[in-house]
C-alpha cells in the first residue's frame, strides 16, 4: 500500500515538474515556428525578386533586339534620306507587327532634325491593334527635352532617357505615366537625318516582370529613396511632382531606409510591425537603372500570422496531449527516465517531420517505407496501406544517383538536392528533396526521414525559358546558336565513336528571296518564311533538327540517313516549296555528311548550296559528288 501510495506521490510531483515540459514545448516551436515561416518567406521572396531580375534581363533582352533590328533598318535609312511614300507605308506596317508582336513598345517614332515627328505607331494593353498616327495629328518634339539630349548623342550612339513623365500635346498625360524612351541617330549619306525614338509601355513591362500568384507588389527604389517604378503607380514621380514628393522610402519607412543603406550589396530582409520587407538590388540594364534601384517586396503581417495561426492550434494541441500523456504515465517515466529523453528526442523529430506540410517518409536503413504522410500520398498517387513495407527506392527515376546518395549519408548523415519521383500513374514529379540519417546508440543509422517539396511546375517554367532563348521567335524553330551547340554535339559523336550512324546536314537558301521582298514587301516576305517552316516540319521527320539560321536560311540535320536518302527527302521539300500557288518560290539546297569537324561539314554543305544556286537554283546538290562526276568524265 505504502509503495503504491509513494509511487502515486512521486507520479504527482513528477507531473507536476514534467507540465514545465509541454509549456516549454509549446513556446519553443512556436518561436522555432515563427521563425521558420520567417525565414521561408524570406527565401521565397529573395526567389521571387530574383525571378524579377531574371525576367527583367529576359526583357531587356528582347527590347534591345528589337530595337536594334527597327533602328538598323536600311529601310529606316533610306526613307530618312528621300521620304518615299512607300518607303514610309513600309515602315508603319513593319512597326506596326513589331508594336503588335513585341507589346512592350507603346510608341515607335522617327523625328526629324528639326523635332517634327515624322512617322508615328501607338500601341496600348487596351487597344486591339497599334495605331497609325496620321500626318495632321503628328506633334512638334522640338522643346522636350529628350529631343535636346538626343541631339547631344554621338553617331552611332544609343541613348536612354528616363523615367518621366509621359506629355502629349505639352501637357503631362492624367493619369500620370511613367515614361521611358530609347533614342538612336539616324546617319545616311553621313548626314544625321533625324532619330528613331521607342517608348517603353513602362507599367507593362512591369505588370509583366513582377506577376505572380501571391499579388506581391514590388517597388523599384533609387538611391534618395524615392518611388522611381512601382506596380502602385500612386507612388510614382515623388521626385518629380511637388504634390508627391512625401513618396518617399526614408520619410514613410525610415527603419526599412536604414536596412537598404546598410545593405547595399546584397538582397536582405527586415521585419518590421507593418511586414515582412525583403530587398535586393536590381542588377538588370533595364530602363538604363543598372545597380542604381533596389527592388522592395513585403509580406504583410497577415500572411505572417496566417501561417503560424494553424501551427499554433498543433501545438496547443500537441502540449494538452503530451501533459495528459505524462500525468498518466508519470510513474513509467520515473523508472525510465533517461530511457524516455532519448526516445523522445527521437519521436518529436520523427513526429514533427510526419505532421509537417510537406511530402514526409521514414524508413528503415534498409529503405523499406515505415511511415508516411498524407502529403506523400498525393504526390505519388497512392495509399498509406500500399506504401507500407515497399522500397523508397522504387519511386527513385535514376538509381546510379540513388547509390551516390547513399554514399554521401553514409558520409555526412545527410544529403539535399532535386531527385525526379515516378507516381503510380507513371508521372515524373521533380522535388525538392532532404534526407536525414537517423543514428542510434552506437551511431549505427536506425533509420531515414525524407521530406520532399514538388517543384515540377516552377522546373518545367525554367525549362520553357530556356527553350524560348533557343527558338527563333519569327517562325518557334531552333534558332543559329541551338543549331550550332547540336552540330558540334553530332560532330563530337562522329569523332568518339566510329560505328556511330550517318548523319547529313542539309542547307537550305530561299531563292532570289530580296527580290521577294522588294517586290511585295516584307510582309510577304515573312508569310514566305512562315510557309517554308511549315513545309520543313511537314516533310521531315520529328527525329530530324530543323532551324532558322538567318534572314532567309535554314538549316537540317538528317538522322540516320546516307546522302542519297536524304537528297530525295530534300527533293520532295523543293518540290512541296515549288507547286505553292499563293507565291513563286523555290529554294536552293546544299547537303553534306557529318564529319567529326563541325566547321568544315557547315563549309562542304554551304558549299554545295552554293553550287545548287549555280546550277539555276531549286536544286539539290551534295558535296563531293559535283567533283567526282568531273572527274570520271574526264577519264580516258
Amino acid at each position: 500500500m505504502k509503495r503504491i501510495s509513494s509511487t502515486i506521490k512521486t507520479g504527482i510531483v513528477l507531473w507536476l515538474v514534467l507540465s514545465l515540459v509541454p509549456l516549454a514545448y509549446y513556446f519553443h516551436l512556436k518561436d522555432k515556428a515563427h521563425q521558420f515561416f520567417i525565414a521561408h518567406l524570406e527565401a521565397q521572396g529573395l526567389q521571387f525578386l530574383s525571378y524579377v531580375d531574371s525576367k527583367a534581363r529576359r526583357t531587356h533582352s528582347q527590347i534591345q533586339q528589337t530595337f536594334y533590328e527597327l533602328s538598323h533598318s536600311s529601310l529606316l535609312n533610306d526613307f530618312a534620306v528621300n521620304r518615299n511614300p512607300q518607303f514610309r507605308h513600309y515602315l508603319e506596317s513593319q512597326w506596326y507587327l513589331a508594336a503588335f508582336n513585341s507589346t512592350l513598345f507603346y510608341q515607335l517614332r522617327f523625328i526629324d532634325n528639326r523635332g517634327y515627328e515624322v512617322i508615328r505607331v501607338d500601341y496600348m494593353p487596351n487597344m486591339s491593334h497599334p495605331y497609325v498616327v496620321p500626318n495632321d495629328r503628328l506633334q512638334n518634339k522640338s522643346n522636350r527635352d529628350y529631343f535636346l539630349y538626343a541631339q547631344k548623342l554621338a553617331n552611332g550612339e544609343q541613348g536612354h532617357f528616363g523615367i518621366d513623365l509621359e506629355f502629349e500635346n505639352d501637357k503631362p498625360i492624367i493619369p500620370y505615366k511613367p515614361g521611358y524612351r530609347i533614342i538612336y541617330p539616324i546617319i545616311a549619306n553621313s548626314v544625321r537625318q533625324g532619330y528613331f525614338v521607342a517608348n517603353l509601355d513602362v507599367m507593362t513591362i512591369i505588370e509583366q516582370i513582377t506577376s505572380n500568384t501571391q499579388n506581391l507588389n514590388v517597388d523599384f527604389i533609387d538611391n534618395h529613396g524615392y518611388y522611381i517604378i512601382s506596380s502602385d503607380k500612386n507612388k510614382l514621380f515623388g521626385d518629380l511632382i511637388q504634390s508627391r514628393s512625401d513618396n518617399n522610402l526614408s520619410l514613410k519607412n525610415g527603419e526599412v531606409w536604414r536596412a537598404i543603406q546598410q545593405n547595399q550589396s546584397s538582397g536582405n530582409s527586415v521585419l518590421t510591425d507593418r511586414g515582412l520587407y525583403i530587398f535586393q538590388r536590381f542588377s538588370s540594364p533595364l530602363f538604363g537603372s543598372q545597380n542604381t534601384l533596389t527592388m522592395l517586396t513585403m509580406y504583410p503581417p497577415s500572411a505572417i500570422s496566417g501561417l503560424l495561426s494553424e501551427r499554433t492550434k498543433q501545438l496547443k494541441i500537441e502540449a494538452t496531449v503530451i501533459w495528459l500523456f505524462l500525468g498518466l504515465l508519470s510513474i513509467i517515466i520515473a523508472m525510465f527516465m533517461d530511457a524516455f529523453r532519448r526516445i523522445k528526442a527521437d519521436q518529436t523529430y520523427a513526429e514533427y517531420a510526419i505532421e509537417n506540410s510537406m511530402a514526409v517518409v521514414v524508413t528503415d536503413k534498409n529503405m523499406r517505407i515505415l511511415r508516411v504522410n498524407t502529403g506523400f500520398c498525393n504526390l505519388v498517387n497512392s495509399d498509406v496501406s500500399l506504401l507500407h513495407g515497399g522500397n523508397i527506392i522504387d519511386f527513385f527515376e535514376s538509381q546510379t544517383k540513388q547509390s551516390l546518395i547513399q554514399r554521401q549519408l553514409s558520409i555526412r548523415g545527410r544529403w539535399q538536392g532535386h531527385l525526379s519521383l515516378h507516381t503510380t500513374d507513371n508521372k515524373e514529379v521533380i522535388c525538392q528533396t532532404e534526407i536525414h540519417a537517423i543514428l542510434g546508440k552506437l551511431k549505427n543509422i536506425q533509420y531515414y526521414v525524407y521530406s520532399f517539396t514538388d517543384i515540377s511546375e516552377h522546373h518545367n517554367t525554367i525549362i520553357t525559358l530556356k527553350e524560348r532563348t533557343e527558338r527563333d521567335p519569327a517562325t518557334s524553330l531552333w534558332n543559329k546558336k541551338k543549331f550550332d551547340q547540336n552540330l558540334q554535339y553530332q560532330s563530337r559523336l562522329k569523332q568518339r565513336y566510329a560505328n556511330h550512324p550517318t548523319c547529313c546536314l542539309a542547307v537550305l537558301d530561299i531563292d532570289s528571296f530580296k527580290q521577294i521582298n522588294d517586290t511585295f514587301g516584307h510582309t510577304v516576305g515573312d508569310e514566305v518564311i512562315l510557309y517554308i517552316a511549315n513545309q520543313l516540319r511537314m516533310v521531315l521527320r520529328d527525329t530530324d533538327f530543323i532551324a532558322r539560321i538567318g534572314g532567309d536560311e535554314f538549316a537540317v540535320l538528317i538522322q540516320h540517313t546516307d546522302l542519297e536518302k536524304a537528297k530525295a527527302l530534300m527533293q520532295r521539300v523543293t518540290t512541296d516549296i515549288r507547286n505553292w500557288t499563293l507565291y513563286d518560290v523555290t529554294i536552293s539546297v546544299g547537303l553534306a555528311e557529318v564529319t567529326s569537324d563541325a566547321n568544315q561539314t557547315f563549309s562542304n554543305a554551304d558549299q554545295a548550296m552554293y553550287r545548287s544556286k549555280r546550277k539555276g537554283k531549286n536544286c539539290v546538290s551534295i558535296h563531293g559528288q559535283e567533283t567526282l562526276n568531273v572527274l570520271e568524265s574526264h577519264s580516258p
